[in-house]
């Protein structure tokens, strides 16, 4: 017996196999390293964005230290103290006087002042404070500081000597102090003045101190996150080691942990090393991550920025191991069809094939029936088009908009179909398609038979369809019903806000418009602050209901004349509270409620009702109690007369710092000067 075919046929088949299993993983590598690729490009541009935060920082903090160094008093009367080493006046010089009032100005300005008030120590021992600003001459002894200046230690010290010794820039070192805060020092070289006989090119430094993670570390986590496990840290390397210079998710105390530069997979050991890399490693916890790393121009610090791989590759790995078991399974049921129609022989293989062709014709007609079925039935206008922009299938929805049959579209160009003005966007966005190769969103109108609608479009990328390559799905869904109940909402919404406003408005007739002008300073003062366009419309919304629960106060009260009495007093107040409660069951999209229940806080804790200071009030709050003391004093009331527009900004600055925020007034004066139309509000009658 010839046993050559049998052995020529299990050669083929397992060259068969082997080939489909080399090709199999070819195509999962593929796939697996455009997944890693995606990643790359994400935790690049997180990482980017962070890096330019801190250098934005860093230069912010140059460019106001600069700014001192190169005050030609301070240059004038550092020289002019340096003359008098020898003098021991029991006066203090007036030239100190000025300096120390100037670098204590400076640092409130530049923010080097203590957020709050550290307790008194008894016993005469020194408080130290996290941030702080210093003058030093060119022997490098102190000349004038802020009250609490940090301990300035051998890491500080170096930084200024290497300051007058380059006469450039210097940072220090990161700086853990008695308290285990991490400070951070910035040395500035002061210029010798002009004229002045001295071999030195530099009469001193000026030395700002920050706190790491009051000022630095927040920066770590500037944008939005790419996944919930991602984490930003600061590195650099230290000898042999790598030293993490900011704290990680286990808790570490910044500039303790280290790990030694050789430790196999090391995602920091690897930045350090060669910054900008990406790739997988592991992670200080030994756990698998997805980094990439970036370095810092103004210091020898990288930014290296992972998220943990198992996360972030788990949809990836998911979709990879469901390719290899269909891909298996699909090569050995092709090996299965094989080995079936060797054995039948070459006879019995010619009516296998016609009865397969039968069986996958009549298995294509029912796909066929089962797409058009879906297809035609949804509520979605559906086109599949080649590289060309030709029609390969088109629904009926689609063929019913645009007054044809499903089958006069074939073959017909897609500005054809929709004609040119619908077209035109859509063809940009294939184009646009064509070469980032994702899908596509966008919200269009178009006019298909004399109607006009608003559609959500969505593109979407096929690799193949049939023989053809490069194929695009365009879906186009209806939403102009749901636009329309938008808007509705939006203008029900609009109208009863306004109805609220004018029932308040009613109930105190000295008080007409006083909410709608509060809402249009307050607008105006956010525009000016930049506002996001979510904390706008939470202020604009807050404005025009933060005086609702005046409407649960007598009006005799609101229109009394005379001084009201504390039980009186403490009615009105009590107006805050009164619209809270009627308002908290409504579901708002940002700090509505707080913005109203915070409106008569003070920045030193004097206001209402929670005694709340400083921070703890959130800015549209700051906002809204500027516009709201500014609309009282140039409108007038029952008991006493309106003033000036001027007059009324001077109050509003003598009570800055005080009462209210000092960037919001500035922002309101900034407004005032170019709305004139509202000192027409002090001349109406009361």
């Amino acid at each position: 017996m010839d046993t050559r075919p049998i052995r020529n046929g299990i050669l083929i088949l397992v060259a068969i196999l082997l080939v489909g299993g080399w090709l199999i993983n070819t195509y999962v590598q593929k796939e697996r390293q455009r997944d890693l690729d995606d990643w790359a490009i994400r935790l690049g541009l997180v990482t980017e964005t962070r890096v330019e935060a801190i250098e934005s920082w860093l230069e912010a903090q140059r460019k106001a230290l600069g700014e001192l160094a190169n005050n030609a008093s301070v240059q004038l009367y550092l020289w002019q103290l340096s003359q008098r080493k020898g003098n021991h006046a029991t006066t203090e010089p007036a030239q100190l006087t000025y300096l120390r009032n100037l670098v204590i100005a400076s640092a409130e300005r530049y923010g080097l002042t203590p957020e709050t008030e550290q307790p008194e120590i008894r016993a005469n021992l020194p408080q130290r404070h996290d941030t702080g600003l210093a003058l030093f001459d060119d022997q490098q002894h102190l000349v004038v500081a802020t009250q609490g200046m940090p301990e300035i230690g051998n890491a500080f010290q170096q930084a200024i000597r290497d300051a007058l010794q380059s006469g450039e820039i210097r940072y220090s070192k990161l700086v853990t102090d008695p308290h285990d805060r991490i400070l951070f020092g910035i040395a500035v070289p002061v210029p010798v003045v002009i004229g002045a006989e001295a071999k030195k090119k530099h009469g001193g430094v000026v030395f700002g101190v920050y706190n790491a993670a009051h000022s630095l570390y927040p920066l770590l986590n500037r944008g939005v996150p790419v996944d919930p496990s991602d984490e930003s840290l600061l590195i650099a390397k230290q000898g042999t080691q790598v030293v993490y210079l900011s704290p990680t998710k286990a808790g570490d105390v910044p500039t303790r942990k280290t790990l030694p530069l050789d430790r196999n997979g090391l995602a920091a050991a690897a930045a350090v090393m060669q910054p900008g890399q990406f790739g997988e490693f592991i992670n200080y916890r030994g756990e698998p991550v997805l980094a990439t790393s970036r370095p810092l121009r103004s210091l020898p610090w990288v930014l290296v920025q992972e998220v943990d791989a198992n996360r972030a590759l788990q949809e990836s790995n998911r979709h990879r191991r469901s390719l290899i078991v269909s891909f298996s399974l699909l090569l050995f049921f092709i090996a299965a069809i094989l080995v079936a129609a060797w054995r039948h022989g070459s006879s019995v293989r010619a009516l296998q094939d016609a009865d397969e062709l039968r069986a996958k014709t009549h298995e294509l007609q029912n796909q066929t029936e089962l797409l058009h079925a879906v297809t035609d039935n949804t509520e979605a206008h559906i086109l599949l088009l080649d590289a060309q922009q030709h029609v390969l299938f088109a629904n009926t929805l689609i063929a019913r908009s645009t007054g044809a049959e499903p089958g006069e579209l074939i073959g017909n160009t897609l500005t054809g179909v929709l004609g040119p003005a619908n077209a035109a966007p859509l063809v940009k966005a294939v184009e646009q398609l064509r070469d980032d190769h994702k899908t596509h969103h966008c919200t269009l109108t178009l006019t298909l038979n004399e109607d006009t609608r608003t559609f959500q479009c969505s593109l979407v990328p096929v690799d193949r369809v049939g023989k053809r390559d490069n194929a695009v799905l365009l879906v186009l869904h209806d939403i102009t019903r749901l636009q329309q109940a938008q808007q509705k909402h939006a203008e029900l919404l609009r109208r009863l806000v306004a109805t609220l406003m004018h029932v308040v408005d009613l109930h105190d007739p000295y008080s007409a418009d006083h909410t709608a002008r509060m809402v249009e300073v307050a607008n105006s003062v956010g525009r000016e602050l930049k506002l996001d366009e979510p904390q706008q419309k939470s202020l604009d919304l807050a404005a025009s209901l933060a005086n609702l629960g005046k409407i649960f106060v007598p009006r005799e009260i609101l229109t009394k004349v005379e001084p009201l009495t504390e039980a009186e007093q403490t009615l009105l107040q009590r107006h805050v509270q009164f619209g809270v409660e009627l308002l908290e069951d409504l579901d708002f999209d940002g700090p509505v409620l707080d913005t109203i229940r915070q409106k008569q806080e003070h920045m030193d804790g004097s206001g209402y009702p929670a005694g709340l200071r400083d921070g703890e009030i959130i800015l549209t709050a700051r906002i809204l109690a500027v516009a709201n003391a500014f609309v009282a004093l140039v409108s007038p009331r029952a008991y006493r007369q309106a003033v000036t527009i001027e007059q009324a900004l001077d109050q509003l600055l003598n009570e800055a710092g005080s009462k209210y925020d000092r960037h919001v007034v500035a922002a309101l004066f900034h407004v005032a000067e170019n709305r004139s139309d509202w000192s027409e509000w002090s001349n109406e009658p009361g």
